[in-house]
């Protein structure tokens, strides 16, 4: 179905104006643009002014239960909002929240005038006519299916580009809801890949930041032999434009050695691996429904590190997975402690309805839970706070990200060591010599000074 195949009448939607809300993570962002193209497409422009807006959108997350709490809330405070607006916009929602629980958010929450979960792109014009005209539309539920058709929009304001190419996850881990919410692997085609690419470049120097649930796994329900992820690295390197490209969520399993090399070879490619590791007890591991174990992740990380002395490595871990006990624990501060990553983010077990292990028993008290949880930032804090003083005096290509309101910096940025949002920063300060303005977008070469807490700061030497 396309949008054009669907009649809006009773409720034109040209001059209408929207507003939109984007909650989660990355590729959150790219669903907003490619929701942006569409509504454009049909008519309607964007508002960021509740008090101007004839519709509302809500872009959900809902993988975690902390998200879907921050979903609710959303709705609740722009319901307060637009009450006092006569007529009343509609307040849609979409993403992973409405796919998982679109009929209970519609049938407990009047606020709610329409649910289209994530394969929305096939019901947003009819939904638009009925809660455009007072009514309500609650979406069919079935699994999203990647669109062909590559968005026009890119809202991003400074250089970095999120790019998704792949969406779905084969993996079965047991703690997971993803592959229950957005259903099996589906890579996009390099070809639509790599034209979205050109066209949102568009003569600017861009920090390409791909995009999947399992990167690693890009191009294998493609044609044998047609692409894999260090093929199309490879392509998009070709690209005018592409200044950077980060790669986010590499499955440890996935890399390989010709990726691996791929990097190391490859200078617009960031030296940045972000890895879920999520345990090194093989045990755990096993009941989380993943390969592995704390001397195979050492030697993928020995194989990077060997490769690319100066890789920057993220990982993921959680604890209180249920069974989890002292000893899986103590080799998993084990492994952080000989593993020093450069980031990590860690994370407490969470039960999430529908998944395999929320039904586990031999559950980890949560106050043990939180012990080891703390446990674990503290030691990586340590690392990181010991990698600073070696960084002073470095000097580093930057990505300038925004203007800085804190005293006494001009800007913030990142390195390749720091991907958006997720990692550290570079409080950056303009050198005082005559003709260095950057602005945000622009990329510039900067010294390292010192830190402010776990993020570094720098002086900038030359725009680029």
């Amino acid at each position: 179905m396309t949008l054009s195949s669907v009649e809006i009448s009773g409720a034109d939607t040209h001059g209408r104006r929207y507003l939109l809300v984007t909650l989660g993570c990355f590729k959150n962002e790219v669903e907003s643009d490619l929701l942006r193209s569409d509504l454009s497409a049909l008519g309607l422009s964007e508002t960021r002014a509740v008090e101007s807006c004839d519709v509302v959108f809500v872009m959900t997350c809902g993988f975690i239960r902390e998200a879907c709490d921050e979903g609710i809330d959303s709705i609740l405070e722009l319901e307060e909002m637009v009450s006092r607006l006569t007529p009343r916009p509609p307040v849609l929602i979409l993403g992973c929240m409405a796919q998982r629980y679109g009929a209970g958010l519609m049938s407990e929450m009047p606020e709610v005038s329409g649910a289209l979960g994530r394969n929305w792109r096939a019901e947003l014009a009819i939904a638009l006519r009925e809660t455009l005209s007072g009514g309500r539309y609650e979406g069919a539920s079935q699994f999203p299916r990647l669109s062909d058709e590559s968005r026009t929009v890119d809202s991003s304001e400074n250089a970095t580009l999120y790019v998704r190419v792949a969406d779905g996850c084969d993996r079965a881990c047991r703690f997971c809801a993803i592959p229950s919410i957005r259903g099996p692997l589906v890579s996009r085609q390099p070809c639509d890949v790599l034209d979205e690419i050109r066209r949102l470049c568009s003569g600017r120097e861009r920090e390409v930041v791909l995009l999947a649930q399992d990167l690693t796994s890009y191009g294998r329900d493609l044609p044998t032999g047609s692409t894999d992820l260090a093929r199309i690295v490879a392509d998009i390197s070709g690209i005018e434009g592409v200044k950077w490209l980060r790669m986010l969520y590499l499955q440890p399993e996935g890399i390989t050695d010709r990726l691996i090399e791929e990097v190391a070879g490859n200078p617009l490619v960031c030296d940045y691996f972000d890895i879920p590791f999520q345990h090194a007890s093989a045990s755990v591991l096993r009941r989380m429904g993943r390969t592995g174990s704390g001397v195979e992740h050492l030697g993928l990380l020995a194989r990077i590190r060997e490769s690319i002395p100066d890789a920057a490595i993220r990982s993921t871990v959680m604890v209180g997975y249920p069974g989890e006990t002292e000893r899986e624990f103590e080799s998993l501060t084990s492994f952080v402690a000989e593993a020093r990553f450069d980031w990590l983010g860690a994370f407490v077990f969470s039960p999430e309805e529908g998944t395999t292990a929320a039904s586990l028993r031999d559950r980890v008290p949560a106050s043990v839970a939180l012990s080891r949880y703390d446990k674990v930032v503290e030691f990586q804090d340590e690392i990181e706070a010991n990698r600073i003083g070696s960084m002073v005096g470095m000097e580093l290509e930057v990505v300038v990200d925004e203007l800085c309101e804190i005293e006494p910096y001009d800007l913030t940025g990142r390195s390749y060591r720091e991907a958006p949002v997720v990692d550290g920063m570079i409080y950056l300060k303009r050198a005082s010599r005559a003709g260095l303005t950057p602005e945000p977008g622009g990329f510039v070469t900067a010294r390292i000074t010192g830190n402010e807490g776990l993020d570094l700061v720098g002086e900038i030497q030359e725009a680029r």
